[in-house]
């Protein structure tokens, strides 16, 4: 099979995905559709399909088809007072704001609040964004991540984690939030990752 065509026809999903012509939770065209579209073998096309499955982008559905998991919100915002107070960021820088939505077994289980230091992470796009962005600081900017610091707690879900998540009988979420400076000491992302209760695990590992 030639890896270009199905390679393409990943790229292409991939991208009407990026961009929202398949929503988040929408089931993608039937494999038939897909092929007649293509002009391809339905092999062809369950090639693409899985390449996206392996990047969280979709998530096959027995019986039902092929469900859209990916949701990234991406924006450039000024840092406010408010802001300030709950990341840490000095009032007036601009930051990128990132938001996923993971998925597991087609039920939303996971949602990160990733807010990015522009200065560092410049140029980063939806694209790059939803593949790897520390592949990309640290690959293509030369940004060198020296430190991390992490705060678990547990949290009474708000409307937001509501509107994301799969709740169910669940009233709370688990709440990990992550600082990461560079090199230099500047505080360049803060991301908030607000997990369902039935997935959460924590372990330690200290050695004395």
């Amino acid at each position: 099979m030639p890896k270009a065509i199905y390679e393409g026809i990943y790229r292409e999903i991939r991208s009407r995905i990026i961009n929202g012509t398949y929503a988040f939770q929408e089931m993608l065209p039937t494999e038939v559709e897909l092929t007649a579209e293509f002009g391809c073998t339905r092999n062809t096309v369950r090639r693409a399909l899985g390449m996206l499955a392996d990047g969280m982008f979709v998530q096959p559905i027995h019986g039902k088809g092929v469900r859209v998991i990916w949701l990234k919100s991406f924006e450039h915002l000024v840092c406010t007072e408010q802001l300030s107070r709950h990341l840490g960021f000095k009032v007036g820088e601009e930051l990128i704001r990132v938001v996923r939505v993971r998925s597991l077994n087609g039920n939303a289980r996971q949602v990160d609040h990733g807010y990015f230091l522009a200065s560092i992470a410049k140029g980063l796009t939806p694209e790059i964004a939803a593949d790897s962005i520390y592949g990309y600081l640290e690959h293509k900017r030369g940004v060198k991540v020296m430190a991390s610091r992490r705060t678990v707690s547990v949290e009474l879900a708000n409307d937001e984690d509501c509107s994301y998540l799969d709740l169910g009988k669940y009233n709370c979420v688990a709440v990990m939030e992550s600082q990461s400076y560079t090199s230099d000491g500047i505080l360049f992302e803060v991301t908030h990752t607000r997990t369902h209760p039935e997935i959460f695990h924590y372990r330690v590992n200290s050695k004395r």
